[in-house]
C-alpha cells in the first residue's frame, strides 16, 4: 500500500513538473529535449546551410564521423572534446567551452542538436547536460541517433561542412544546480541522508562483482546509494523508452527528494539525469561528474564492499586510469 502510495505522488508530482515545463516552452520559445529523426529530416535544408546559425546539428562520437554522418552535421569527438582534459571525464572550464562553440559556429542563442555517432546513448546525454550547465537553453537529443537514421535509410554524406568559426561567449556563472562535487554535495549527502544517491551502472559493478583498475582501485558503491542502470531506458531501436516505462523504471526514486545520480565517469550518471529532469520532470537531480573515477580512488571514502584491488599500483591515486594498462598487466606493488 505504501508502495503505491509513494508511486502515486512521484507520478502526480512529475506530471505537475512536466505541465510546469511544458508551459514554460511555449511562453519562452525553449525546445523539446528529444527531437525525432523525421524532425531533423524535415529540418535538413536550414542544417546543410553552414551560414546560419539557427540550428547545429552535432555528432558526437569517438570514430566514424568521417565516413559518414548526416548531411550539415558537425563533429564533437568524443574524450578530445567532451571533457576538461586536465581531469577525468570532469566538465569542461568555460574557456574551453567557449573555444569549442566558437570552433562550431554555435553562440547559446542557436537551437543545438545532438546525435550519437557511436550507438551509446549515453555520449550525448553526457553533452547535453554539459551545455545545459554552461546555459545553453536550447539544447536537443535526437532520439535514436545515427543507428535509427541509417536503420530508416536516410541521407549521409562524407562531406564536412565549411562551418567558419565565430567568437563565442558564454554565460559566466554555470548553472551549479545541475552539478554535485564531492565536497560538499556528496559529503552532505551522505552525512544527513536528505539526498537520493542514485548508481546508474550495470548491477555487477553496483554489487562490486566487477571492476576495472584502470578506472578505480575500490570496488562496489557509494554507501546508501539505489541502484537503476541508466541504459535500462533504451528501446532495442537505441531510442528512449515510452514516458510510462521511464515512470515504472524509476518508480522507487520519489521525485520529491534531491538526487545526486553518478557511475564511474559521470556518463551513465547523465543519462540518467536526462531521463528524470529532462524527460520525467524531476526538479532537483543533480549529476556528481567526478563519480566513482574520484570517488573509488580515494581511501576516506565510505563504499559497499569497497574492497581494495589487491595490488595497488604504484604512483598517485590521483593518476590512476589514466593511460593506465588493463588490470592483469597493471605494475604493482606488494
Amino acid at each position: 500500500m505504501k508502495r503505491n502510495i509513494n508511486m502515486l505522488r512521484t507520478a502526480v508530482l512529475a506530471a505537475v513538473a512536466c505541465l510546469t515545463a511544458g508551459l514554460v516552452q511555449a511562453a519562452t520559445g525553449a525546445v523539446a529535449p528529444l527531437v525525432s529523426t523525421q524532425w531533423v529530416a524535415d529540418n535538413l535544408s536550414t542544417i546543410r546551410d553552414t551560414g546560419q546559425a539557427r540550428i547545429r546539428l552535432i555528432e558526437v562520437s569517438a570514430k566514424g564521423y568521417d565516413k559518414g554522418h548526416i548531411p550539415g552535421a558537425v563533429h564533437m569527438k568524443w574524450g578530445r572534446d567532451t571533457f576538461d582534459p586536465t581531469t577525468d571525464h570532469m566538465v569542461l572550464g568555460l574557456d574551453q567551452i567557449e573555444r569549442l562553440m566558437s570552433r562550431l559556429a554555435a553562440p547559446p542563442s542557436t537551437h543545438i542538436v545532438i546525435y550519437g555517432g557511436d550507438g551509446k546513448p549515453h555520449f550525448p546525454a553526457r553533452v547535453y547536460w554539459t551545455l545545459k550547465y554552461w546555459n545553453y537553453n536550447k539544447v536537443s537529443i535526437m532520439d535514436g541517433g545515427k543507428k535509427k537514421w541509417l536503420a530508416e535509410k536516410r541521407e549521409m554524406t562524407s562531406v564536412v561542412p565549411a562551418i567558419v568559426p565565430q567568437g563565442v561567449t558564454v554565460a559566466y556563472p554555470p548553472n551549479t544546480s545541475i552539478r554535485a562535487q564531492y565536497s560538499p554535495d556528496v559529503i552532505s549527502a551522505l552525512a544527513t541522508g536528505k539526498s537520493i544517491i542514485l548508481d546508474s551502472r550495470p548491477e555487477r559493478f553496483y554489487d562490486g562483482r566487477e571492476y576495472a583498475l584502470n578506472k578505480w582501485i575500490r570496488n562496489g558503491h557509494i554507501t546508501g546509494a539505489q541502484n537503476v542502470p541508466a541504459l535500462a531506458a533504451m528501446a532495442e531501436d537505441n531510442t528512449y523508452m515510452k514516458k510510462e516505462e521511464l515512470q515504472e523504471l524509476y518508480e522507487e526514486i520519489p521525485a520529491d527528494k534531491p538526487v545526486i545520480t553518478y557511475c564511474d565517469t559521470g556518463v551513465l550518471g547523465a543519462h540518467a539525469w536526462f531521463v528524470m529532469h529532462e524527460l520525467l520532470g524531476y526538479t532537483n537531480v543533480r549529476l556528481y561528474d567526478g563519480s566513482m573515477r574520484e570517488y573509488a580512488n580515494r581511501f576516506d571514502t565510505p563504499m559497499v564492499p569497497g574492497t581494495v584491488y589487491g595490488k595497488v599500483p604504484p604512483g598517485p591515486i590521483a593518476l590512476v586510469g589514466r593511460n593506465c594498462p588493463p588490470p592483469e598487466t597493471v605494475a604493482a606493488t606488494p
